[in-house]
């Protein structure tokens, strides 16, 4: 039997590769193009989501083994998908810590104490929201957005059939 917490950050993990390979073909005018309602491009995007991982990852106590670094230059997609792996599993191993367990977010002017299932929660919730927008931007485009719903995950990890 698998552990429920860890399968949200796998099929997490999943859906960030699916996103990533979407995205290699695209043309670079294309990765920094943008919509409205939208976080920024999709080379901003994807940049966003992964340092936000690594963030929600190392506050609650596990601090992925690759990140990417605020000054570094586009890593291209072979890194992305690096630090998309690591960070899923620095969030499972995360999400096998008490889920009750209180941690410090906020800034230092406004900090917040709140259980580690938020932060969880926030981490699984915050990257779906974000792929979602790449999807809106890639559609725009006229390119084909991947299917990368916890239905194709499922199929895709033998995890669901069809009969």
């Amino acid at each position: 039997m698998t552990d429920l917490r860890a399968d949200f950050f796998r099929q997490n993990e999943w859906a960030g590769l699916r996103i990533l390979e979407a995205c290699r073909p695209l043309t670079d005018e294309q990765l920094d193009a943008t919509v409205a309602g939208t976080y920024g491009s999709i080379r901003a995007t994807l940049r966003h989501i992964l340092s936000a991982e690594a963030w929600y990852a190392t506050i609650l106590g596990h601090p992925p083994a690759v990140r990417l670094r605020h000054d570094e230059p586009w890593p291209g997609f072979d890194r992305l998908a690096e630090v998309v792996s690591a960070n899923a599993e620095a969030l499972v191993a995360a999400a096998a810590d008490p889920p009750d367990r209180i941690i410090r977010v906020g800034s230092e002017e406004e900090p917040e104490d709140a259980e580690a299932a938020v932060v969880l929660v926030q981490a699984f919730h915050h990257a779906t929201d974000h792929r979602s927008q790449i999807c809106t931007i890639i559609s725009t485009l006229g390119a084909e957005a991947p299917e990368w719903s916890s239905w194709d995950w499922g199929l895709a990890s033998g995890r669901m059939r069809k009969v």
